[in-house]
């Protein structure tokens, strides 16, 4: 069995009736778990940000047990111990404080809780998943420079090191990835040409903003040339250790 069948036999049989999903944003991860997953039990969406909750929150308030929190996931009001589960996906490399964070979200933890993270990474890609990578790191670069906590993500290996480093047992791990996707498909490539327009847009009231917009410029060439594919990401499922006697 590969651990992709393994993920996927864990969460059918698992019952975990108070689920809480970090940095949420458009809550599209917490409603697949929610919805495909019986024994997911209600989700507690938390976010930082209260402009995406209120983006995420007429979608998620059409299934039932969905809560949203605007919450900084670095200080959570929940008392120790508060889930049965505890996610986060796409979203470490969006955390200022992100040793804060993992630390939080493994207090809330039952013992014996389980640990999930999903997570795209940087290397090991092909041409066209380089592509998703680079552009990545530009709309990073153009965040944080509008004062939004968004960082280049992380490679495989240091993504496996942060959450070795929490102590979890029974730590599975798989890769996923769409590498049959068509890298020149046209309703992709005109929905990533629109992003590059909209961080481009993002760059007006910037100083010195010519070298973000010929970075941009330069991806969109790279989009015709080489094409486009999501990049790979890593799926972590652990359990937190219980409460020793």
């Amino acid at each position: 069995m590969g651990n992709k069948d393994l993920f996927e036999e864990i969460l059918k049989q698992t019952e975990t009736p108070m689920v809480l999903d970090v940095a949420t944003g458009s809550g599209n991860f917490a409603a697949h778990l929610r919805t495909e997953y019986q024994g997911i039990g209600a989700i507690t969406c938390v976010d930082v940000s209260s402009k995406g909750l209120e983006r995420s929150r007429e979608a998620l308030n059409k299934i039932d047990g969905m809560l949203t929190v605007c919450m900084d996931s670095a200080e959570m009001a929940f008392r120790d111990g508060s889930f049965d589960m505890v996610c986060i996906s796409n979203s470490l490399h969006h955390m200022a404080r992100l040793d804060d964070t993992l630390a939080e979200m493994m207090r809330v933890l039952r013992p014996g809780g389980y640990f999930l993270v999903r997570e795209m990474y940087s290397d090991n890609q092909t041409e066209a998943q380089m592509t998703h990578v680079l552009m990545h790191k530009w709309w990073a670069s153009i965040d944080t420079l509008n004062g939004i906590s968004h960082f280049s993500t992380f490679p495989r290996g240091k993504i496996l090191r942060l959450c070795s480093d929490l102590g979890l047992e029974e730590l599975i791990s798989s890769d996923y990835s769409l590498l049959d996707s068509d890298p020149v498909d046209k309703e992709t490539l005109d929905h990533v040409n629109g992003a590059i327009d909209a961080y481009i847009g993002r760059t007006e009231y910037l100083e010195n903003n010519s070298e973000l917009v010929r970075v941009g410029e330069q991806l969109r060439e790279r989009l015709i040339s080489v094409g486009f594919q999501g990049a790979t990401s890593l799926t972590l499922l652990g359990r937190k250790p219980p409460i020793s006697i």
